[in-house]
């Protein structure tokens, strides 16, 4: 993994602390995103009945995934910073590792970067074959150079697989590397059925925001590669003239959730609208899902409704929601423990309608064709960001929080 040079981070950081704040930066709006006590926490649900929910653990940073080893212990990311290691995570008595993994790529010596700068680790999946090669995939936000015009890093987000020794890495390697771009986003990684992996990387980038649709660059879409990074011969962009090889999906804003839906099989996708038009997607090879020329949301501080949200050659979403609901990591609930919610799927949501300490979990019950029956919103009242959402080993849920000081939720049926 190459190292950015300090010379030029030292320039940047003069450079950023000497600029004004963006003009669309306003005040931020919200309520205290401060949990209620310590807990547990108890809930009445519409179809579970009474819930537990227990903090399992806290003492992290900007939680942003989780993954569970088969040893119940589970891999905590703290988003640009570290790789944690909660062990026994499914058991009664969880710890965090004083110390996080090691031979984590980290960025932390770059000061004083831009809001929308986020370096470093970003997702983290377990290979399916885990317990028996210990390879874990990561996506990484690398930086790269400097862009001249905007004195801002530009980065790129990396796809690389490692294996775990203990508390460390070993053995890093790329997979995919994106094109440099100034503030490169969020990504996520699911684990396929047939020995591929697929990432969804956000086009946020500033100043290129057609990036979404134009397929000589990964960001705004959904890639599809074999675990060892070749590509497969059956990917809808492979052969064609300029385009990314690795491309599954294209024109997608921030697509920071992914799973498979267990009526299908297919793959689904949570993405960020702007102002509203949050969406839920199915996903289908060579598809283009419209951003930014198609959209369901407006523009942060006001703008009229799109007349044709869905214009022709687009694949329109599935699900929206509007106010937004920030929707992150995903999940489908297929255990027996929760038996009221079994086949729902369960979205972590940092916030609701652009207004601070209002996520939430919320759950949709889906029909066998994928079509919405009915919501809940679930543990709003702890004023929290959520930003994951995993079925555990044991056959429970597990939330995490992304705040200055995150925890992770275990929710279980509460005792009669």
């Amino acid at each position: 993994m190459s190292t950015f040079p300090k010379s030029a981070l030292c320039a940047l950081a003069l450079s950023i602390a000497a600029a004004p704040a963006g003009a669309a930066d306003g005040p931020e709006v919200g309520v205290p995103a401060r949990l209620p006590g310590a807990g547990p926490f108890l809930f009445q649900t519409a179809e579970q009945s009474r819930i537990k929910v227990d903090i399992i653990a806290g003492g992290l940073v900007h939680g942003y995934s989780l993954a569970f080893l088969p040893n119940g212990d589970a891999l905590v990311v703290e988003r640009g910073a570290r790789l944690r290691m909660l062990r026994n995570a499914t058991g009664p008595r969880p710890t965090l590792a004083p110390n996080p993994i090691a031979g984590i790529p980290e960025y932390s010596h770059t000061p004083h970067l831009d809001l929308s700068d986020v370096l470093g680790i970003q997702d983290v999946a377990l290979d399916p074959d885990f317990a028996v090669n210990h390879l874990i995939y990561l996506t990484i936000n690398r930086p790269v150079g400097l862009d001249a015009a905007g004195g801002r890093i530009t980065a790129a987000t990396v796809l690389a697989r490692g294996r775990l020794d203990g508390m460390r890495l070993v053995n890093l390697s790329d997979l995919v590397v994106g094109e440099a771009k100034v503030a490169v986003g969020g990504s996520r990684i699911l684990p396929g059925r047939h020995g591929d992996l697929f990432v969804s990387v956000g086009a946020l980038s500033e100043g290129d925001i057609q990036s979404a649709q134009r397929t000589d660059t990964i960001y705004g879409k959904v890639l599809r590669v074999m675990r060892d990074g070749r590509i497969p011969s059956d990917n809808p962009f492979v052969g064609v003239k300029g385009a990314r090889s690795e491309i599954w999906t294209f024109g997608h804003r921030d697509p920071l959730g992914l799973a498979f839906a267990p009526q299908t099989g297919q793959v689904i996708a949570s993405e960020h609208g702007p102002q509203g038009g949050d969406e839920l997607n199915i996903l289908l090879a060579g598809r283009n899902y419209g951003w930014p020329n198609a959209t369901y949301g407006t523009q942060y501080g006001g703008s009229p409704l799109p007349v044709a949200p869905v214009p022709p050659g687009t694949q329109g979403p599935t699900l929206i929601w509007s106010p937004s609901i920030a929707p992150a990591g995903i999940a489908f609930y297929t255990g027996a423990k929760l038996r009221g919610w079994r086949n729902n799927l369960f979205i972590a949501s940092a916030r609701r309608g652009q207004i601070n300490g209002t996520g939430a979990l919320i759950r949709v019950v889906f029909n066998e064709r994928l079509e919405e029956v009915r919501q809940e919103v679930l543990l709003g009242s702890l004023h929290q960001r959520l930003k994951d959402v995993r079925q555990g080993p044991d056959g429970l849920l597990y939330a995490l929080t992304d705040e200055p000081h995150s925890v992770v939720l275990r929710i279980a049926p509460a005792a009669r």
